[in-house]
């Protein structure tokens, strides 16, 4: 059963020619409603981008879809591309050093301006700013929140064994 309109259990997702108007605007990828499908810009990915496109746009999803929120409200725009920049444009991987946390924050909150303002040029900034420390400090779905632990071990870590559900064995 759908969470909300246009949500469920599937997520289809696509790759073709985009265009410039609408949702696809100059984007590299973009969620499309209803139902909610993800669509990679075929002429606008470089050669490794699409990894960070699609965690961009399946921040939005969950977001949409599991914490139901309306992407067509500024605030909530501007608290997904919060947490969408966080996990793909400036992740962490980019600003390795504790230094570069300023940095890092710099270009989420940059890149979360940018996003909202293709919406709402006029209230983007003021949007982020509103919502930037609660947005950046939201994991959900992470590995902590779901209990379900990490999917794919990093390279340097060995993968940890799923404990059993209390009451089971």
């Amino acid at each position: 059963e759908p969470i909300i309109d246009g949500c469920g259990s599937e997520l289809a997702i696509s790759c073709r020619k985009c265009g410039l108007e609408g949702a696809e605007g100059c984007a590299r990828a973009y969620l499309e409603a209803p139902p909610v499908a993800l669509v990679l810009c075929a002429n606008r990915l470089e050669e490794g981008e699409a990894e960070d496109a699609l965690r961009h746009e399946l921040v939005h999803a969950y977001d949409i879809c599991a914490a139901k929120r309306d992407l067509t409200k500024c605030m909530p725009l501007a608290y997904s591309e919060v947490r969408a920049a966080r996990e793909s444009e400036c992740k962490k991987g980019v600003f390795n050093y504790p230094f570069c946390e300023w940095f890092r924050e710099s270009c989420i909150r940059r890149t979360a301006a940018n996003a909202t303002r293709t919406i709402f040029p006029a209230e983007a900034d003021s949007c982020v700013g509103e919502v930037f420390k609660e947005a950046l400090a939201d994991m959900a779905p992470t590995p902590s929140d779901s209990g379900l632990g990490p999917r794919v071990p990093p390279p340097d870590r060995k993968p940890e064994p799923r404990k059993a559900p209390p009451g089971t064995r």
